[in-house]
């Protein structure tokens, strides 16, 4: 599976055979989940530096609470995926396309262009920190810096209401 693609994995746990080979596949490994963070914080990351992409797990019954009942049997499901189109500290630019989107989405001005207007924005005192989009039942939230350069692409489920 491309990376372009591991968004099609949310919603699924950290048993399922799909989830475990796309890791895999991109040099990650599921036993990189640590109890001990997603019993304290409910969250954990599988970080595929290389490819410039993280991918989000939150405990099964958090993410049935907040989102939707996970498919798959194992207590963790992937509760979205990060892509980095700019790079971060110790993670590589990604490379790919960014779901929902035919070009590059490394610049507010770009994000706007790929995915049309806001469903939502966050801004204060003329500063934009993030967009969200409602795609095909994703949401991509986009966070920006202070120059509007991308920091992240998220691809995940709406919350429920």
């Amino acid at each position: 599976m491309n990376a372009e693609r591991l968004f099609a994995l949310v919603g699924m746990t950290n048993t399922d055979n799909d989830v475990i080979d796309a890791v895999r596949a991109h040099g990650g490994s599921i036993g990189a989940l640590s109890e001990k963070k997603l019993a304290e914080l409910t969250i954990d990351f599988i970080q595929l530096n290389n490819l410039g992409v993280a991918l989000a797990f939150t405990p099964r019954e958090f993410f049935s609470r907040n989102y939707r009942d996970p498919i798959g049997t194992g207590p963790y499901a992937m509760s979205g995926v990060f892509y980095y189109p700019n790079g971060a500290a110790k993670v590589s630019t990604y490379q790919g396309s960014v779901p929902f989107s035919s070009g590059p989405v490394g610049s507010r001005s770009e994000a706007l262009a790929a995915f049309g207007e806001p469903h939502e924005t966050e801004e204060e005192d003329g500063g934009v920190y993030w967009d969200i989009w409602m795609k095909d039942g994703r949401q991509v939230k986009v966070d920006y810096n202070d120059e509007l350069a991308v920091k992240t692409v998220l691809v995940s489920f709406p919350m429920k209401d």
